[in-house]
């Protein structure tokens, strides 16, 4: 299983096993790199915890164990969670304030604890069966277990086609599950059970907060975030796009790093379709003294580049972001271990289209239309407009799997502050499931790890504190935390036209269509076992044009097929475009 993820951990591993727990661990060395070998043990050794992350407030929590007489045998903050565990109980994770996947195993009791992250920024994969519970950090290393059940999700996989990405728990296969954010996992031989130990707080207009206060405590907690993300005995660094968050995480950093700081950049002058954000970048640079790292690019890729990181992806993924991200997070490979990240700053500042107010009477027209309406649903706000189409071509596809479910924390929340409702929802599913995913995949894909100043816990709460009149004045979306970052940032950086990181895929297939993508379909692994529509999939690739919104849904089918071909069929990455080969 550990051979499977090397690229996660290629710098050690890592074992314990007895007569029932097996634990391993691939380590990618950041803290204490001589010493901070796991598992970590407390002085017993019957608490022994095993961790993909980091604990970033654990020089804080050091020192109170210290002070209860608890001796400490290496400078890792890994080290510090069997003995947190010993004196707090499993309420111990509350005191965390970091981003982890862990397995602590209690021998005295007989029990082992599975635990992710408040926000999901690590992922943690779990099946149980019969008296077995497997998990891992990622699917392609549980599948190399004979006990894995290999049945395939068709609802989750109807969710793939109407989302871009499957929403937790679930994933493409029946009994394998994601562990959700905020939860932990109990197992004491014979069954399991998941609690969770932090939820995203309902925003409360008597709690408010005004201006003023929303901005000391938001200076505060984000300079606090982004320090305590700084703690690091490898060389790190930070995304650059030119936009608000990764330009405010940038100059925060770079300011406060108390070693060299490498900043990474990728100029997209020659893709059409990309706006290249190059001079804002330069700006948010000029005068720090960084290691600058631009790159452009002038290509798309080869196509042996996609089923490779649907490889790493693991499961059916459509949004193409992930491209870029892994571009980046290899040329920040060259040079760093550890790279910071302006994620979540839309999520929780109201940095979306459909974050902006949108008149009520035409959202309900559109709804009873069938158009995307968020007074009729969230759901359907975000879902892609081609059910029909799926429902032809695919016959499994069911529509609508998730949508009660999907939509809950918006329903809990719209009547008392709606775009704060919008910003909650868009937490729960599209942060974690989607931009945290991809993410985690893609820089682990590089062997390095990618930290979110933005998403430190405290500051996500606070934001649900902060009324969504000031995210959004007028039109100017953010506006809260662009006041906030007036102190660090140029005016023309903060407020101008926001361009997303997505990546224009269509090229790609434009370019590859005829001679790979085509027969890749036709002769393919879904024709060969039914499960798309043969003679509507040829009527649909040979129509005379292609618009955009036929691309994106070629792209899904792409997509779908590259990764039946990968974790289904059990095909190479390197084979998938020679059909003789699979």
């Amino acid at each position: 299983m550990g051979d499977a993820m090397v690229h996660r951990g290629p710098d050690g591993d890592g074992y314990f096993c007895d007569d029932r727990i097996h634990l391993g661990m691939r380590r990618l060395s950041i803290i204490d790199v001589e010493h901070g070998n796991q598992p970590f043990s407390d002085t017993s050794g019957n608490v022994i915890v095993v961790c993909n992350g980091e604990i970033y407030n654990f020089r804080d929590l050091k020192d109170e164990l210290q002070s209860d007489g608890i001796k400490f045998r290496s400078g890792s903050d890994i080290e510090v969670l069997p003995h947190l565990y010993n004196k707090y109980g499993i309420s111990f994770v509350e005191r965390l304030n970091g981003m982890f996947a862990m397995a602590l195993y209690d021998k005295t009791e007989g029990v082992l604890y599975l635990i992710r992250d408040r926000l999901g920024i690590k992922p943690l994969y779990v099946q149980t069966e019969a008296k077995y519970l497997f998990f891992a950090s990622e699917i392609k290393s549980l599948l190399h277990l004979n006990q894995i059940d290999k049945g395939l999700d068709f609802r989750a996989l109807s969710s793939f086609l109407e989302l871009n990405y499957i929403p937790g728990p679930a994933t493409p296969f029946n009994k394998i599950k994601k562990l959700e954010s905020g939860c932990w996992l109990k197992w004491d031989g014979n069954e399991s059970t998941v609690s969770r130990y932090w939820e995203i707080p309902k925003h409360h207009p008597e709690a408010a907060l005004s201006e003023s206060e929303a901005l000391v405590e938001m200076d505060e907690l984000i300079r606090d975030g982004i320090a305590k993300r700084l703690i690091s005995d490898v060389p790190l660094g930070s995304f650059l796009s030119g936009g608000v968050d990764s330009s405010l995480v940038t100059t925060i950093a770079a300011t406060d790093a108390e070693n060299d700081f490498s900043v990474f950049h990728m100029s997209w002058k020659g893709i059409g379709g990309k706006m290249d954000e190059t001079r804002y970048a330069e700006q948010v640079l000029n005068g720090m003294k960084v290691n600058r790292h631009f790159r452009e690019v002038d290509q798309i890729g080869g196509i042996d580049l996609i089923p490779e990181l649907i490889y790493h992806l693991d499961e059916p993924f459509a949004d193409a972001a992930f491209i870029p991200t892994f571009y980046l997070s290899k040329l920040a490979s060259e040079d760093v271990k550890v790279i910071l990240s302006g994620a979540g700053g839309d999520e929780l500042f109201g940095g979306y289209p459909h974050h902006l107010p949108y008149p009520r009477w035409k959202s309900a027209i559109n709804g009873r239309l069938g158009r995307k309406s968020l007074a009729h649903s969230y759901y359907d706000m975000w879902r892609s407009g081609n059910q029909s189409k799926w429902s032809n071509i695919f016959p499994w596809y069911e529509k609508d799997t998730i949508k009660d479910e999907f939509e809950q924390p918006w329903k809990k929340g719209k009547d008392t502050d709606f775009a704060n409702a919008i910003m909650a929802n868009d937490i729960a599913y599209y942060l974690r499931d989607d931009i945290l995913f991809l993410t985690d995949k893609m820089s682990m894909a590089a062997s390095i790890e990618c930290r979110v100043p933005l998403l430190d816990h405290r500051l996500v709460e606070l934001a649900q504190r902060i009324p969504s009149s000031l995210k959004i004045v007028g039109m100017e979306q953010k506006y809260i935390l662009k006041k906030s970052a007036e102190s660090c940032l140029p005016k023309n950086v903060l407020y101008r036209q926001k361009e997303g990181f997505g990546f224009p895929i269509h090229l790609w297939m434009e370019k590859n269509k005829d001679l790979y993508l085509d027969p890749l379909l036709e002769g393919g692994f879904m024709v060969e076992n039914r499960l798309i529509d043969k003679k509507l999939l040829q009527n649909f690739i040979y129509q005379s044009s292609f618009s955009r919104a036929d691309y994106w849904i070629y792209w899904k089918i792409v997509v779908l097929e590259i990764w039946f071909s990968l974790f289904v069929q059990g095909c190479p990455p390197r084979d998938i475009f020679d059909l003789d080969a699979c």
